[in-house]
This record gives C-alpha cells, structure tokens and sequence, in this order.
C-alpha cells in the first residue's frame, strides 16, 4: 500500500511541474495503448476473446474521454488498464486457439488410429486359406474350453448355477447378434437348438449344474458369430465407430464380442422412458442412422432377482426401441433382448450397489445393411 501511494504521489507531482511534462506522461500512455491495440495480437484477442477485448475497449475509451477533459492522472491510468486488458485478451486468444489446435490434433489421431486399425483388419482377412483358419478356430476353441468340472459341495454348486445362467444368458445375446449379422448364418439353427435345451435345463434347476454345457453352448455362438461377421466383411468398422463414439464424448463407450455398447443407468421410471435418456436414445438412433452397417440390440437388465414380469421390461424395451426408431434407426434392423437379472455387474445381494444392475445397453452390431437401406 505504501509503494502504490508514494507511486500515485510521484505521478502526482510529476503531472504538476508543468503543462509539457503532464502532456508527455499523458501522451506516452495513450500512444502505448494505442499501438498496443493496433498490434495483430489484440485482432486476435477481439476474435477469440471478446469478453476480454471488450473490457479493453472500454477502457481505452474511458481514457480518451479523461483525456478530453483534461483529466491527466484518469487518462494514464485507464490508458495502462487498457494495455493490460489487451495484453489479456491475447492471452486467452492464444490459449483458446491452443486449445482448439489440441482437439483437431486429438481428433486427428484418433481418425489415424481408426484407418490404421481398418488397414490392419483387411490385412489380417488376406492370411491363409478360409477353409484352414475355420478349422484352426475350433481347435483353438476345443482347447480353450473347461474341463470338465468335478463334485463339489452345495455352496459352490450354488455358485455354478448362477454362472451356468450368466453363460446362458451371453449365449443368447451372441447368436441373437450373429442373427442380426445373417440371419442365416452357418450354424445359428444349431446353437440355437443347443440353446433352447439348456435353458429348459436350468429352468428346471436341475443338478449338477450345466456349467459345462454353458460354456459349450456360449462358445458355439461365439463361434457362429465370428465366421458371420467375418463373412460379413467388416473391414475394420467396429474399431472405426469405437473412435468415432470416444472422440465424440459423453458415451464411454466400450467394445465387447458382439460390437460396440453404450450403457445408460437410470434410463426408465417404471415402464417409461426418463427425459434425459428419450433425448439420449434419440441421438444413439442418429448414429445407427449415419452407419447403416450396423444393426442395433437393445438389452434390458434388471437390478436383482426376482426379476420384474416380463411385460415390465417388454414395454421398457419397447420405449427404447421406439425413441432409437425416432432418431433415425432402422426399425428392421433393431433388435429388444430382456436379460432379466442374469447378468448382473454388482452382487445383487449388495443393498447398497446392486441398483447399478438396472442398466440399458445399447449394442452396434457390425453386419451388412440391406441393399434398400444402402440406397437410402
């Protein structure tokens, strides 16, 4: 405070010695401002900082206006408020246009990881002899199987249960997904016939529990999934809408062996649809619209056994599917699945997380659109 006053006090007498020493001190000031504001730096801040430009203007207008009125002291100190204000602006115009030359270098890179990751998925399909390379897939998923599981007591035969149906459970969505891919696809008939027998079985619950089956059966579908896809000629675009979803923010999406899933929480009150996730379901539709190569399975999931009835959850997915539709989706091409509580991502026994089981996954399911819908 000191050092501010005797400041002010020197510019003060300073200004008083005479007419042409206040005129020098005073002109000097504003010939600053003013080649401060003629700089290309401050057109930059005025372009991308107005807020701050403008507060500058402001001054300088302020100090020309002291100046008119003979106001020496006024004029120099909103003439340095002026310089700073600029000086400011260009500032925040610099870091506004670093910040934009960020993004369009982040943008950049993901677009360049994507093609690279398409060139490498069409590399990767020229390898051998088609025939070959099915034949080494099921060997490969022979071996990776389980074997099979021993006696064990009724804790962990409990424990088996509620895996057997989670695998079930994936089974399902996974030829549901290579039925989207081809509906005829080789061998979907099988692994649906394999399928259906066990699920009846744990219906039933009967024991020892079929974990082995569910295995079995869930890496049938993957099997018949995979040759689907495959011949379906993806090329990469997956891995290219996976970038495109990221780079977008505000989904986090993630990619699992169907295709790429976006996951809402809190979407439904009761059987209807929330606001906020009618307007999200809207854009997702948006984005199955612009990439007609991909078909769309919506998946239902309750928070804890005992599920919900059925119709609860058929008229859930019947609201996603429809505002999915609104936004763009081919209603064809969209697909509802009611996982009930079979595939929970928290212990349902947890009181305090197990609400985190309730969720809406929204799946792209690479797969060939139609030739109407191509032309469309």
């Amino acid at each position: 405070m000191r050092l501010r006053a005797a400041g002010l006090l020197a510019i003060a007498l300073g200004l008083g010695v005479g007419a042409c020493g206040g005129a020098a001190i005073r002109v000097a000031a504003i010939d600053d401002m003013e080649r401060t504001r003629a700089a290309a730096g401050a057109q930059e801040g005025a372009k991308l900082a107005p807020e701050a430009y403008a507060r500058a203007e402001q001054e300088r207008r302020l100090s020309l206006a002291a100046r008119q009125a003979g106001d020496d002291v006024g004029a120099m100190l909103h003439a340095q408020h002026a310089i700073a204000a600029y000086e400011h602006a260009l500032v925040v115009a610099r870091l506004t246009r670093a910040t934009i030359e960020l993004a369009d270098a982040q943008k950049a890179y993901d677009d360049a990881s994507a093609r690279a990751q398409g060139v490498e998925a069409s590399r990767a399909k020229l390898d051998g002899d088609a025939h070959q390379l099915e034949e080494r897939l099921r060997v490969a998923q022979r071996r990776l199987l389980p074997a099979a599981s021993e006696p064990t007591d009724a804790e962990h035969e409990a424990a088996r249960m509620v895996a057997a149906r989670s695998m079930a459970e994936e089974a399902r969505l996974l030829c549901d997904a290579a039925g989207l891919v081809a509906p005829g696809a080789d061998g979907l008939a099988d692994a649906g016939g394999e399928l259906t027998k066990l699920e009846g079985r744990l219906a039933r619950n009967v024991r020892p529990a079929p974990i082995d089956d569910a295995a079995r059966v869930r890496a049938r579908c993957l099997d018949v999934l995979t040759r689907a896809r495959r011949a379906a000629d993806d090329a990469g675009g997956t891995d290219a809408l996976l970038a495109e979803m990221s780079a977008a923010g505000g989904w986090d999406p993630m990619r699992d062996e169907r295709g790429v899933v976006v996951t809402l929480r809190g979407a439904f009150r009761g059987a209807e649809l929330t606001s906020d996730a009618a307007a999200k379901l809207k854009d997702l539709g948006r984005v199955a619209a612009t990439h007609p190569g991909f078909a769309v399975q919506i998946v239902v999931h309750d928070a804890q056994p005992p599920a919900p009835k059925d119709a609860i959850d058929a008229k859930r997915a019947e609201a996603a599917a429809q505002a999915l539709v609104g936004g763009g989706a081919a209603a064809a091409r969209t697909k509802t699945e009611l996982a009930g509580a079979r595939l929970p991502v928290v212990d349902p026994a947890d009181a305090r997380d197990r609400a985190r089981n309730e969720r809406l996954d929204v799946v792209f399911v690479a797969s060939p659109a139609p030739a109407t819908a191509a032309a469309h």
